[in-house]
């Protein structure tokens, strides 16, 4: 019976290696994103670590883009959930040293942002509304960028330090279009400026982006053209704008008040990251109006791919990134935002395989 046992474990671990061999040949096979984009910028994708230790996923991390980010492991409640200088990089560090042993740009993402921040951040420990004074969040902010941009310091060679601070045209709380969040409402918009300083001392060689999504609004665009005057005013650094690009099959009419603001940031001296790219096949990204992937919504997502990549290209000038917001369908963020639903947003399936989509991308340059 052992004997049986050890066989039937050797044939199911055998199947396992034919499967992944199979896929990586097959990864192999396809036109290389990265490749095809080489005379224009990198192209990178948001991965989970699950993703880059599966060897069929990460010879298409490796071989398809040259760009990588972590979705979730590099964020403050994921590195630093339980105390103050406490910090779990296990993960964060696995999909950062994939990335350098493969030859892949890593972004960092997020330092400061009003959500999935470490719980003790603003806790004084008294009471969940009890939260400490401007001085002490400085001290926190500063010892934790310095923690976590130094333990990557060399590794990340840019960094979202702050994200989506603008809400000019929401309905939620804030102060001249600045999101009302604890960071500003203790410290004021002060605190944007110090998370930029406080990075730049951990790690002078690596970029500074402020991330936000909508960054098409001329309003949104007015407030952070004025940020980066300011911090430049003051000299503090910042090097680049990120664009979440979180858009659909329908929204927005065209591309035209994304390149107006690209070309807008570019001529101030920074330069442009597309940085969660995806395009949902709702009509609304809100909304679950689809429950299948038709022949003719893929096609409308193609070119939707297609004239966006058409358009960053056009900008090449000042654009010099692209990153689309997970690997595959089956694991995108849209399938559980703002409720379960069916989506299909990405370039590959559900079983990783190609969508129209990725075709009239990887195809793209050389016309």
């Amino acid at each position: 019976m052992t004997r049986i046992r050890f066989m039937l474990a050797l044939l199911a671990a055998l199947a396992l290696m034919t499967s992944a061999r199979a896929e990586q040949e097959e990864a192999a096979e396809l036109p290389s994103l990265a490749h095809a984009y080489r005379d224009y910028f990198p192209i990178g994708v948001a991965v989970s670590p699950g993703q880059i230790m599966a060897p069929s996923t990460a010879a298409y991390i490796a071989s398809q883009f040259n760009m990588v980010v972590a979705e979730n492991a590099m964020k403050p409640v994921s590195i630093s959930r339980d105390a103050q200088g406490k910090y779990d990089f296990a993960q964060a560090d696995a999909i950062v040293d994939f990335g350098v042993k493969n030859g892949l740009k890593v972004r960092g993402h997020t330092l400061i942002w009003h959500q999935q921040g470490a719980p003790w951040m603003f806790s004084t420990g008294k009471g969940p509304d009890d939260y400490v004074d401007r001085e002490e969040l400085i001290k926190r902010m500063r010892g934790y960028i310095h923690d976590v941009v130094g333990h990557f310091k060399g590794r990340v060679h840019a960094w979202d330090v702050v994200n989506e601070i603008f809400v000019p045209d929401e309905s939620v709380e804030q102060v001249g279009g600045w999101r009302k969040s604890l960071w500003y409402t203790i410290i004021g918009p002060e605190f944007v400026e110090l998370a930029f300083k406080f990075a730049h001392e951990a790690d002078p060689s690596a970029l500074l982006f402020y991330n936000d999504y909508g960054t098409e609004s001329p309003k949104k665009r007015a407030l952070m053209l004025e940020m980066i005057k300011n911090l430049q005013a003051k000299g503090i650094p910042i090097h680049g704008i990120g664009h979440q690009s979180h858009y659909t099959i329908a929204q927005p009419q065209d591309w035209s008040g994304l390149e107006a603001g690209i070309v807008d940031i570019g001529k101030l001296g920074l330069t442009n990251h597309i940085t969660e790219l995806d395009i949902s096949l709702n009509r609304d990204i809100a909304k679950s109006e689809v429950d299948e992937a038709t022949p003719e919504l893929l096609q409308l997502q193609a070119d939707r791919y297609k004239s966006f990549f058409e358009m960053a290209m056009r900008q090449k000038k000042y654009v010099s990134g692209v990153v689309v917001w997970g690997l595959n369908d089956a694991n995108s963020w849209l399938l559980s935002w703002p409720r379960r639903r069916f989506d299909a947003p990405l370039l590959f399936d559900e079983e990783q395989a190609p969508k129209p989509a990725f075709w009239s991308v990887v195809k793209l340059p050389k016309k």
